[in-house]
């Protein structure tokens, strides 16, 4: 099983609302699956070293496949329910970026939309026959967005926040962490009630309430699943332990509706649709099936210069992950390295040394 490893840096936040978590992440993606690891501020990976299971791999690792998506899949078969699923998944990130860039610049320019698609298909490497619907379906999606952006006054604070949960073992980004505006019931103490058997008690009204919210941005357009429920209300126990002191008042969906006259979008909220057993159950589940299989399985790598049975023995090599992940982000050379370090120079010619960082570790 071959596997990569990238830095994860939260995409944008309003440094003067909110902080960044004292940790950064790395995020280690699989044949099947990803994790996240735990950097600290120097670089150095975080001891003891753990892998934290993507919230997605966690959710499709322990959860059946909802029953209105296979369903779908019946309805279209193997092949064309794949390559949809390919196409929206394609769309999707391009929807999540291009939202993005609203939220950073709090402007969106519509006539730009045909050479940003351009420019994405092409960076991808990407086109199928529904592509080319997909200009003006980024404009009714934009605008929707915005017409939510503006229904509830949203104040952003972090866009794409990464974050770990040291005790449930996942991690993931946020789509979106904000302030917004939602009217409740309250009432008005400086227009009491005038007559009647309430008289003097203050009035029931509507009142405006900020509040602090996490959001999740789906491009899909037929409503949400079950998943999208534990999702949330995993990402809302995620911020809330990351920031005990600022807890999150609303987990939510986010999509467009399928709009023909006027923008317009759904929301959902999730509070209390999952039991914390349950998703204590899922979350564990998934630490069984996936990552404490992928933190003992060693991984093959293949390097160096082959001609002779020897030298094709000695480039199939094998570490596990923690080693991989030291040499890819660790400022500490591994032992791994080292190892390879010293052999290389033990098979060099000796030449004069002059700098004490001549040896390439």
């Amino acid at each position: 099983m071959s596997m990569t490893v990238e830095f994860v840096p939260t995409e944008w936040f309003d440094e003067n609302a909110i902080k960044l978590p004292n940790y950064k992440v790395g995020r280690v993606n699989f044949n099947k699956g990803r994790s996240y690891i735990k950097i600290e501020q120097d670089g150095s990976l975080a001891q003891p070293f753990r892998l934290y299971t993507s919230l997605t791999t966690s959710i499709a690792q322990s959860m059946p496949t909802p029953v209105q998506l296979e369903e779908w899949k019946f309805q279209h078969g193997k092949k064309e329910s794949e390559r949809l699923m390919n196409v929206a998944a394609k769309y999707g990130t391009l929807m999540h970026l291009e939202i993005g860039r609203f939220i950073k610049e709090r402007v969106y320019d519509l006539d730009s939309i045909d050479g940003i698609v351009e420019e994405y298909l092409s960076n991808e490497s990407f086109w199928d026959e529904d592509c080319k619907f997909w200009n003006d379906k980024l404009r009714e999606d934009i605008l929707a967005f915005v017409q939510f952006f503006n229904d509830y006054e949203v104040v952003p604070l972090g866009l794409e926040y990464v974050l770990l949960s040291d005790e449930r073992g996942f991690g993931t980004p946020i789509d979106l962490v904000c302030l917004l505006t939602v009217t409740e019931d309250g009432v008005d103490h400086n227009d009491p009630y005038k007559s009647g058997p309430r008289k003097g008690e203050p009035r029931e009204c509507k009142v405006r309430v900020q509040k602090r919210a996490i959001i999740n941005f789906k491009s899909g357009r037929k409503g949400f699943y079950e998943t999208h429920g534990i999702q949330m209300e995993c990402e809302r126990l995620l911020w809330d332990e990351n920031f005990p002191e600022s807890p999150a008042d609303i987990a939510m969906n986010w999509a467009p509706a399928d709009w023909k006259t006027t923008p317009s979008y759904k929301i959902k909220e999730w509070q209390g649709s999952t039991s914390r057993a349950e998703i204590d159950a899922i979350l564990r589940l998934a630490e069984i099936r996936y990552a404490d299989k992928a933190e003992k399985r060693n991984y093959i790598k293949m390097r160096g210069i082959i001609s002779t049975p020897e030298s094709v023995a000695a480039a199939v090599q094998f570490e596990d992950v923690e080693s991989f992940c030291n040499r890819k982000f660790g400022n500490a050379p591994s032992k791994a390295r080292v190892k390879r370090a010293t052999e290389k120079l033990q098979a060099q010619p000796v030449k004069p040394v002059f700098t004490s960082s001549a040896l390439p570790i």
